[in-house]
C-alpha cells in the first residue's frame, strides 16, 4: 500500500504543479501491412487496428523549453494492435515511452509529430513446426518504433480530438532469426483530456549556430554468430560533420566504419571491416537530434547482404556541452538489421 501510496502522490503533484501541463490521450488507427519481400506477399490484404492510452506531460519552464527550442511533451504510452491474422501474426501489446514537439500552433489547433520506443510482446512468432509463415519475427519480446505526424483540434478548454497518421515497425533488432521485421502504417482518430492546462509562455530562441561541426563516434551492439552459438561483437566507428541550415534542419556526410564480428570470413578479420561513407539529413531540437543516413558499402564480406546501401536513424541527446548518447536501428530498404547504442563527441 505505501508503494501505491508514493505512486499516487507523485501523479497528484505533476497534476497541480503550475509549471507542467499535462494529458491523456485515446486514440484507435487502422492501417495495412507493407510487404517488403515476396515472402510477405500473402500478408499484404492484412488491415491491422489497434487501440492506445497515453499519458504526457509538458514542462512550461524556459529549461524544459530550451531543451529542444520548443515545447515538448514527454510521456508513456500502452498500445494493442491486432494483424487481423489470429493464428500467424498474433497481437502486439506494448509499452513504450514517448517525444512529442510542437511543431505548429495557435489558439485551437497544434500540429505536433510524436516519436516513440518501447518493448512489445507478440503472442504469435516464427516456430519451424507450427508457425512456419511467420518470417516477420521469431521473439516473443521486441522492439516498437513509431513515428506519428499528430493534428489537434480543441472542441472545449480541456478536450481536444485529433487526427493521426503512423508508421510503426516491430522487430527484434537481429538478436534472432528469422527478423524481416513488421511495417505497418496506420490512420487514426483520438481524443484528447488535459488533466492540467496552463497557457504557454513566450521564451526567446539564443542565437542558432549555423557553423559546420565535426564530431567522433562510436556504437556496439552484438549479433548471433552465424554458424555458431552465442553472440559476437558489432562495433563502429564514426568520423561526421553536420552543417545547420536552419531553426531545425541540418545537413551532414561523413564515414562510418563498422567491424561485425558474427560475420563469416573467408581469410582474415579484415574481410568484415565494412567503409561506409554516407550523407544524412538531421533534424536538430536544441538538445535532441534526430539523424536520418544513406550510406553505401565500399567492401563487405561475401555472403553478407545483396543490398549496395543501407539506412541508419539515429536519435541522440547531448548530456553535455560535447557529449551525445543515443540509439540507432540500421536497415537494408524496409528490412531492419539490428539496434545499437552510440556515444559520440563534438569537437
Amino acid at each position: 500500500m505505501r508503494f501505491f501510496s508514493v505512486i499516487f502522490f507523485f501523479f497528484l503533484s505533476h497534476l497541480t504543479y503550475a509549471q507542467f501541463n499535462s494529458r491523456l490521450n485515446l486514440e484507435t488507427s487502422y492501417g495495412f501491412i507493407i510487404p517488403h519481400s515476396n515472402s510477405l506477399k500473402p500478408f499484404a490484404e492484412n488491415r491491422p487496428y489497434g487501440i492506445s492510452l497515453h499519458y504526457q506531460m509538458m514542462g512550461l519552464s524556459e529549461k524544459k523549453w530550451s531543451a529542444c527550442n520548443c515545447f515538448h511533451y514527454l510521456g508513456i504510452q500502452l498500445s494493442h494492435y491486432n494483424f487481423a491474422d489470429r493464428e500467424v501474426l498474433g497481437t502486439a501489446s506494448s509499452l513504450s515511452g514517448t517525444f512529442e514537439p510542437i511543431i505548429w500552433k495557435n489558439s485551437s489547433w497544434t500540429f505536433s509529430v510524436l516519436s516513440g520506443m518501447g518493448f512489445t510482446y507478440l503472442n504469435r512468432v516464427f516456430d519451424e513446426d507450427n508457425n512456419p509463415d511467420n518470417v516477420f519475427f521469431s521473439s516473443n519480446l521486441s522492439f516498437l518504433l513509431f513515428l506519428t505526424p499528430r493534428l489537434e483540434y480543441m472542441i472545449q478548454e480541456n478536450f481536444g480530438v485529433n487526427l493521426l497518421f503512423s508508421y510503426n515497425h516491430i522487430s527484434n533488432g537481429g538478436q534472432k532469426q528469422p527478423n524481416k521485421g513488421i511495417n505497418f502504417p496506420m490512420v487514426g482518430i483520438g481524443m484528447s483530456y488535459y488533466l492540467n492546462k496552463s497557457n504557454l509562455p513566450v521564451y526567446s530562441a539564443g542565437r542558432i549556430s549555423n557553423e559546420l561541426f565535426f564530431f567522433i563516434e562510436g556504437g556496439f551492439t552484438t549479433r548471433k554468430t552465424l554458424g555458431q552459438e552465442g553472440r559476437s561483437p558489432s562495433l563502429s566507428l564514426v568520423f561526421g560533420a553536420v552543417k545547420p541550415v536552419s531553426a531545425i534542419n541540418g545537413i551532414g556526410a561523413g564515414l562510418e566504419l563498422n567491424k561485425d564480428y558474427s560475420l563469416t570470413v573467408e581469410n582474415t578479420r579484415l574481410e568484415a571491416l565494412m567503409p561506409s561513407p554516407y550523407i544524412a539529413h538531421h533534424f536538430l531540437f536544441g538538445r535532441f537530434d534526430f539523424s536520418q543516413r544513406m550510406a553505401v558499402y565500399t567492401q563487405k564480406p561475401f555472403g553478407y547482404v545483396d543490398h549496395l546501401f543501407f539506412q541508419r536513424y539515429l536519435l541522440k541527446y547531448k548530456i553535455h556541452q560535447n557529449l551525445s548518447l543515443g540509439i540507432s536501428l540500421k536497415a537494408h530498404g524496409h528490412v531492419a538489421e539490428n539496434l545499437d547504442f552510440r556515444m559520440s563527441w563534438e569537437f
